[in-house]
């Protein structure tokens, strides 16, 4: 099978459970959920510096489908893609994430949304993954950045996006009420943001938006596998995208 983009319509990938060898994705992130490099403020000034900038936002469309949602991912613990989603307009993210990135950010705007859906290998938890591809200039893309609250946004339940259900495997039933957190994270240079929406697959049902809010459930202690998911692909896949365009 040829490698596949994201250019026009891609059919949904389901993959098997099976796992292959992995590909280790690191995180390199601080306690605060925000990965440890920080940026330069400046507009990208020499050529090669100009070039890196149009790499990075140009990956989303440059980049193999599988290479931007690998079919393995390991951040302690090891996730297994189930499938992808058709790429999205910017309408299927909640109204109140799009005001909190124009808010964030206002010279900026979402251009595409690119989902996949993961489980762990022991089948606890299920993860929808989504990159937000934002345009603006580097100034305006570094906003988002500095600006975007991932800790203080996970507990906002306006803004968690829907989870995408993948037919013929484990998560075929997955719904939006099952869900029981999400976190985020921004890539360095503000052209992506990373979320993750986990649940746990058993079916059980999701956080409320009180408890989600008040971050009192249960289901929402540090050393929950959903909990541990949110955070951990959220970085993963941010440090993914801040890194890629480096890479010989």
């Amino acid at each position: 099978m040829g490698k596949r983009y994201w250019l026009g319509v891609i059919s949904s990938l389901v993959a098997g459970a099976a796992l292959a060898a992995a590909a280790v994705v690191a995180t390199g992130s601080s306690a605060s959920g925000k990965p440890v490099v920080v940026p330069l403020a400046q507009a990208p000034a020499s050529a090669s510096a100009r070039a890196q900038d149009q790499a990075a936002r140009a990956q989303w469309r440059t980049k193999p489908v599988e290479q931007l949602f690998p079919a393995t991912v390991a951040d302690g613990s090891q996730y297994v893609r189930l499938g992808i989603a058709d790429a999205a307009g910017c309408d299927v993210l909640p109204k109140g994430f799009v005001t909190a990135l124009a808010q964030a950010a206002p010279e900026t705007k979402c251009v595409k949304v690119l989902r996949a859906t993961y489980t762990d290998v022991t089948q606890t938890v299920f993860a929808t993954v989504g990159i937000v591809v934002i345009d603006g200039a580097a100034r305006a893309r570094d906003q988002v950045w500095r600006q975007w609250t991932p800790d203080a946004d996970s507990r906002r339940p306006e803004l968690m996006p829907d989870v995408v259900a993948v037919p013929g495997t484990a998560a075929a039933q997955w719904t939006d009420g099952q869900r029981i957190g999400w976190n985020s994270q921004a890539t360095r240079d503000g052209s992506y943001l990373v979320y993750v929406v986990s649940a746990f697959t058993d079916g059980r049902a999701g956080t409320g938006d009180a408890e989600l809010i008040a971050g009192t459930a249960k289901a929402l202690r540090a050393d929950s596998p959903p909990v541990q998911a949110a955070l951990g692909l959220s970085q993963s896949f941010a440090a993914l995208l801040s890194d890629s365009v480096k890479q010989p």
